[in-house]
């Protein structure tokens, strides 16, 4: 295989390597905006992607292939270096963060005074409350027949009441524990 044919294939895989190299090269231009793991790892990207590149014009341009492979060679070695560091410093990182949540919590919530029948209660009102507000909306809407119309806001009313319902049995069983 000539080395013309070499490195317009090694063109074309760089080209098509755009998908990778693009937003490594934004978030190594994000600078402190992005986690230094995630900057080490964008350079490693970008390393691996201009090695192959310089490999290719290499070829393009020598009658010999061992520079281009030396030198795509050198940019996976720096390039696996790199990320080998990166996932190093995401460990480091994720540590980090588990810490300052963990220095973050306060424990359990306090639990208020109040039985488990009265926070049920509320949760039936409020849900009373919003079922019936939707029931007259759609009892007041335009189009469709009465009957239809009954129907429908006493499904949805019902409906509503339920979820209301659930969501206070669930919020009172949690309190329970």
């Amino acid at each position: 295989m000539t080395h013309t044919v070499l490195a317009i294939g090694t063109a074309a895989i760089t080209a098509s390597g755009c998908v990778w190299y693009l937003p490594a090269i934004a978030d190594l231009q994000a600078g402190a905006d992005r986690p230094r793991s995630t900057r080490t790892a964008a350079a490693a990207c970008v390393l691996w992607w201009a090695a192959l590149a310089l490999a290719g014009g290499l070829l393009l341009a020598g009658a010999d292939r061992r520079p281009a492979a030396e030198v795509a060679l050198a940019g996976l070695v720096g390039g696996t270096a790199l990320r080998v560091w990166a996932l190093w410093e995401r460990h480091g990182e994720q540590r980090e963060t588990a810490a300052r949540w963990a220095a973050l919590d306060a424990g359990p919530l306090p639990r208020s005074g109040r039985p488990a029948a009265v926070v049920l209660v509320g949760w039936l009102v409020v849900g009373a409350a919003v079922a019936v507000l939707g029931a007259v909306a759609i009892l007041l809407s335009d189009g469709g027949g009465t009957a239809s119309k009954a129907a429908l806001a006493a499904v949805g009313g019902a409906g509503v009441a339920l979820a209301f319902l659930l969501v206070g049995w669930g919020n009172v069983r949690r309190r329970e524990r």
